[in-house]
């Protein structure tokens, strides 16, 4: 275990210690900024090093504010501003090692809000070696990180003003403002002075500051906001003001302009939009990125939309280019949001020419339709996981684009087992779901799960062969998407539009447009909805149809079949639906769903709200019946005895008479990449369970996925009893956690051939996969005066055109054998505790006993 910061074992010499100190400071009247650090010995704290952090909030208030603090050698922990002082708190912050920087972040709470969203890294003091001992002062609002506390001006400042309505503002300052201070106050404008009239303190609140809505007594010219604002109140410095919400003025949004680049052999056309910049220029890299710029041209203002275009003649295919904003007094060199290829590192974009990154046959390629939603049975991979272990892959495409396609067939004699399209095809999986594969300038040495997007036109090089070849990137996700599907083998991506790999100077989006893309409080502060640190702002016009933009990208340029939101919960219910309505337009089968919950912050769309729009969402009701907590050791159904049946029967019936208007609308699971693994869940839910105890449980959680109205989503791997070592959150740990353990297969053929035989089973039977909520209602019956902990249903077959006249289900949750008296006349059995398929396994008429932990499938 690398070494971490720690609390002091011994708590109660660390406050005498600071009652101490604290009771010294206030008897000499120090100053405010008096240092603390010649009075702390880490050797007192038992600690090698330590790190006093004291923190200034001008409203007095410290209430749950908190500093999240880490090392470069460990993860971070909460140390709470304990003691006062009279600059403010202080947080004593002891390591047991010497560390190269620590990093912060004060926060309320447990993220509830952030004082400066942003991580601040501190140097240890290099002329205290010998004592080891940092200091520092941080003022809230200010991000700057101060070695003297005396050099903090204290004085009372603005600290931000946004533009949300051409005649409102909204202000915020370290302390409250006076009626006084705003009568001779003016909004400056290239057209004259605006007199500001009303002004209301928001009740929404802002870390460190106090926020205002302020009406001003006329409006702001919206065609003009790419001209200087400032708000100039006496006795303050006056104040730059932001273009925030006003954007959203549907004169300044060109919702049916094609942003992007646009190339060929002859010429490229470079679109970009900023409403709020006075100039934007292109930085053309013919002779590359360590070279200065061989062509810097200006941009064209097309409209007072904020259009900005420029066609440059020659053959760009693969050139490196960046765009420089000027806005608001600063300019801004960036990569182009709107690209669809990119360098490494996400700084640069690059101009292709898409149809020079076709495979070959891509033009008359189709993918494989899909009849209804019903039909589709999901496997979640990562590109890297699924190939780094698979002994079939070429060693050059393990962990690529390319390993994804591998055949997996090993020759006759071969000591090894099926793997790569083999594996997909023999389990009978509809479709893969890809976890995030837009562009997340990931360090190539480091592992990464994708959620941390930079730029979302553009495919993760990474999983390239070629990442510096940004044409044969695109090429190589192409190719294995073709050769996936024609396989029969569906592409859905999953996709992560609440939220950006970076913020503020570091974002592209916030260069291109300041404080317009993301979230933001009424002092600027960034919201974190998503619990990332930023949340796209999608209800904004201009965010929306980015969003939209980039999925009818994808679907028509690289012919995917689906989409999986993440944290679907942080979108408004408009996008959703407009994603809904405009990808449909597209392409009727495509699969949609998401996670309806977010990051801690307000649900937007919950489940329920997906009703009537042809989104699924994720089961989380189903999920917890059957298994239980994610990572704890409560039971669920299929886990340990007494389980709920009423939520089991729920999520059977397609969550009719819970959340959905169909069952279509539901995503049935039991484990995802996130949280422990299926085994993983069981093992530390019954460490001393037997094997066979264990294969049982997991049998059985499958099988209820596999049988339920909906459709069903399995973890890659789970056919496998795939095992992460108990990780429970396996983001960044590698491939010793994280890769494929092809070598369980064979240990685990039984699990895999039982899931393959369902997978059979439910694609054979439309009964299995009803489409309306009529149809469930109509033909799924369940029976009654079951044992305790047993839930058994009927489907009618011939009423939905199946083979199959009636259909009997029963799970067994029980730890124990448990009887059931089955409906009158003969079933012919074709799934028990062992074995599943859709061949005939034995008759079976009057009671029937299930063994502990099984089920049963017959027919009649």
């Amino acid at each position: 275990m690398p070494a971490t910061p720690k609390r002091l074992s011994h708590l109660p010499r660390l406050l005498a210690l600071l009652g101490t100190v604290v009771t010294a400071t206030l008897s000499q009247a120090a100053p405010p900024a008096e240092r603390l650090a010649e009075r702390i010995k880490p050797a007192d704290l038992d600690a090698q090093s330590v790190l006093i952090l004291h923190y200034h909030r001008p409203d007095g208030d410290y209430d749950r504010w908190n500093a999240w603090v880490w090392t470069d050698s460990g993860e971070g922990k909460s140390y709470a501003f304990e003691q006062e002082t009279d600059f403010g708190r202080v947080a004593i912050i002891p390591v047991d090692h010497h560390p190269d920087r620590y990093g912060f972040i004060v926060r309320r709470g447990n993220w509830v809000l952030k004082d400066i969203d942003r991580d601040r890294f501190v140097s240890p003091d290099k002329t205290n070696t010998k004592r080891r001992v940092t200091e520092v002062w941080v003022n809230s609002g200010d991000p700057e990180v101060y070695v003297d506390g005396q050099a903090i001006d204290l004085s009372p400042k603005l600290i931000a003003a946004f533009l949300d309505s051409p005649k409102q503002l909204a202000l915020a300052s370290t302390t409250p403002l006076k009626s006084r201070d705003l009568i001779e106050a003016v909004l400056q404008t290239e057209a004259g002075d605006i007199a500001l009239g009303s002004i209301q303190r928001s009740k929404t609140p802002s870390p460190g500051s106090v926020a205002y809505t302020v009406r001003l007594k006329s409006e702001v010219d919206a065609a003009s906001l790419n001209a200087p604002l400032t708000l100039a109140i006496p006795d303050y410095d006056p104040m730059t003001v932001y273009a925030r919400a006003v954007l959203d003025d549907p004169s300044l949004a060109p919702l049916d302009v094609e942003l992007g680049p646009v190339t060929n052999a002859e010429q490229t056309t470079f679109t970009t939009w900023s409403p709020v910049a006075s100039s934007v220029d292109l930085l053309i890299y013919e002779d590359g990125i360590d070279s200065k710029p061989s062509q810097t041209l200006a941009l064209e203002r097309k409209s007072d939309h904020g259009v900005w275009q420029a066609t440059v003649a020659g053959d760009l295919h693969n050139v490196p280019y960046q765009f420089r904003f000027t806005s608001y007094g600063q300019q801004r060199t960036v990569a182009d949001i709107h690209c669809k290829a990119a360098l490494p590192g996400s700084d640069f974009s690059v101009a292709v020419d898409l149809d020079r990154t076709n495979p070959e046959g891509w033009d008359t390629h189709q993918p494989p339709r899909l009849a209804q939603p019903t039909d589709e049975v999901i496997y979640e991979i990562h590109v890297r996981d699924f190939s780094m272990t698979d002994p079939n892959t070429p060693e050059h495409h393990k962990g690529k684009y390319l390993g994804l396609i591998t055949p997996g067939v090993t020759e006759p004699g071969e000591e090894s087992v099926t793997t790569g399209i083999a594996h997909l095809k023999e389990l009978g999986v509809t479709a893969v779901h890809l976890l995030p594969i837009h562009d997340f300038g990931n360090d190539r040495h480091n592992y990464n799960w994708g959620y941390w997007t930079s730029l979302f036109n553009v495919p993760e090089s990474d999983y390239s062969t070629t990442p510096d070849d940004p044409a044969n990137t695109i090429r190589e996700l192409k190719t294995a998407i073709k050769v996936l599907q024609d396989s029969d083998i569906r592409v859905i991506l999953d996709v992560v539009y609440n939220h950006t790999s970076s913020s503020f100077e570091y974002s592209p989006f916030d260069q291109t447009i300041p404080n317009y893309f993301f979230r933001t409080n009424p002092d600027g502060s960034l919201r974190n909805d998503a619990g990332v640190g930023n949340s796209v702002a999608d209800e904004r016009l201009m965010v929306r149809k980015y969003i939209v933009d980039s999925l009818k990208y994808w679907v028509t340029e690289y012919k995917i079949d689906g989409v999986r939101f993440d944290l679907l919960g942080t979108h408004h219910p408009e996008t959703v639906q407009n994603i809904s309505d405009e990808l449909y337009a597209l392409r009727p089968d495509l699969t949609i769903y998401g996670e309806p919950w977010t990051g801690g912050g307000p649900i937007y769309f919950g489940k329920g709200a997906q009703r009537g729009m042809g989104v699924a969402v994720f089961n989380d009701h189903l999920r917890n019946a059957v298994r239980g907590d994610l990572d704890g050791t409560a039971t669920g159904f299929a886990t340990g005895p007494n389980g709920d049946t009423h939520a089991i029967r729920n999520g059977v019936a397609g969550a009719i008479d819970d959340f959905s208007d169909s069952p279509t609308e539901s995503i049935n699971y039991v484990s995802a990449h996130d949280n422990r693994t299926l085994w993983d869940k069981i093992e530390y839910t019954h460490p001393n369970a037997s094997e066979e105890e264990k294969r049982a449980m997991h049998k059985l959680s499958l099988g209820i996925v596999l049988t339920s109205q909906g459709i069903p989503f399995l973890h890659g791997g789970v056919d496998m009893a795939r095992t992460k070592g108990g990780h429970h959150n396996s983001y960044n740990q590698g491939d010793e956690v994280n890769a494929f353990g092809w070598d369980r297969k064979e240990q685990y053929r039984d699990v895999h051939e039982y899931v393959a035989g369902l997978i059979e089973l439910r694609r054979e039977h439309p009964a299995l996969r009803l489409t309306t909520r009529a149809q469930v209602r109509n033909n799924l019956k369940f029976l009654k005066n079951t044992p305790e902990g047993v839930v058994a249903y009927t489907l009618n077959g011939q009423n939905v055109g199946d083979d199959w006249d009636k259909i009997l289900i029963i799970y067994n949750g029980q730890p124990t054998a448990e009887s059931v008296k089955l409906p009158p006349a003969a079933w012919r059995v074709v799934v028990d505790a062992h074995t599943a398929g859709t061949e005939t396994l034995a008759e079976a008429r009057g009671n029937q006993e299930l063994p502990p932990y099984s089920m049963m499938v017959l027919h009649q």
